[in-house]
């Protein structure tokens, strides 16, 4: 309705301008809105008052000339007036919105799609919460807000993406099983110490309870204990995450894994390619990017002086990653915690 309103008043300054009614003016921004009491009409446009500073007229009388001359060729409107200081009030003929409701009933759930997007691969990345705890309602959040826009993009003709960074390296997952591996140790010596940042979520005792039922760790070292508990912990968190998604109705195109991001060499990949553009330098031991250079209130730590990468430096070579699989828009929703970051894509 909207759209067709809009091409009748289009049309309409067009005559006026070619036949001298108005002045010839570029044709400003104008919106057409319901208005709030329906005795106004169905809809309202501001168009006669966005026009009244280069038309040098007021805007009800630049509102007479436009529904004098309305372009209504298909009998869609039934009555125009003017409203307070130059509002156009819009009576829209009652078979307009029979044909509109048969349109409606005729389409059904495709009623209102659109080729808007061309087809265009888009990629949107949300919830990535870490495997090491179940989801809250941050993550919840982050579900409801990624999956609608995917949805939306879709209906609009996008090739829309939905996709789970899964940080399943480094020492988060490490903590994870020395937490699981300690609440194990407590069953049978309550003395036994819990990692000061270990995780202390009631889920942790339940994931050694769980795991130990059917893993003997008895005949391990600690380290190799800690290691297993580490991998079966992981594994059983993201099983969870991803049964918690799919009751929430949302499910995801690709689960990627921070270590497949690793073990394919991506990582070091992207670290030589940020050294060949000169943002690389090495302060206390670390590696840091200049990231300064874009607008950063301070310079990033890459690897740190123990040799572990950090999340940013994976991070990096993840959206670099997207970008040479073809994703040249991407839509990130991330956490509060993640405010601060940006990504330069190398070209």
């Amino acid at each position: 309705m909207k759209k067709k309103l809009t091409a009748i008043l289009r049309d309409t300054l067009d005559l006026c301008f070619r036949e001298g009614y108005l002045k010839q003016t570029p044709i400003p921004e104008f919106v057409i809105e319901v208005p709030h009491n329906p005795d106004h009409g169905h809809f309202a446009t501001n168009l006669a008052m966005t026009l009244a500073g280069e038309q040098k007229n007021s805007p009800r009388k630049i509102a007479e000339i436009i529904i004098q001359h309305l372009m209504d060729h298909d009998h869609f409107i039934l009555k125009a007036e003017i409203g307070g200081a130059g509002f156009i009030n819009f009576f829209v003929a009652r078979k307009q919105w029979h044909s509109l409701l048969t349109q409606v009933a005729e389409l059904g759930d495709d009623y209102g799609r659109s080729s808007l997007g061309k087809g265009e691969k888009i990629m949107v990345e949300f919830v990535s919460a870490n495997p090491t705890g179940p989801l809250h309602l941050g993550h919840g959040r982050g579900a409801a807000l990624g999956d609608t826009l995917c949805r939306i993009l879709s209906f609009c003709g996008y090739d829309a993406r939905r996709e789970f960074y899964i940080n399943d390296a480094g020492s988060q997952i490490k903590l994870l099983g020395k937490s699981i591996y300690s609440r194990w140790r407590q069953l049978s010596d309550p003395s036994y110490p819990f990692p000061e940042d270990g995780y202390r979520g009631d889920y942790i005792e339940e994931l050694a309870l769980d795991i130990t039922q059917k893993q003997d760790l008895e005949n391990l070292s600690v380290d190799e204990a800690i290691d297993l508990l580490s991998e079966l912990g992981k594994d059983k968190m993201l099983k969870e995450l991803k049964q918690d998604l799919a009751d929430f109705r949302v499910d995801f195109d690709l689960w990627y894994k921070e270590t497949d991001l690793y073990s394919s060499g991506k990582v070091d990949q992207t670290i030589k390619l940020i050294e060949k553009r000169g943002l690389l330098f090495e302060e206390g031991g670390a590696l840091w990017i200049k990231t300064t250079a874009f607008g950063d209130d301070k310079d990033r730590v890459l690897r740190k002086k123990d040799g572990e990468f950090t999340y940013f430096a994976s991070d990096i070579s993840y959206h670099l990653d997207k970008w040479e699989r073809g994703f040249k828009k991407v839509i990130n929703i991330w956490g509060a915690d993640h405010h601060g970051y940006g990504y330069i894509i190398p070209s």
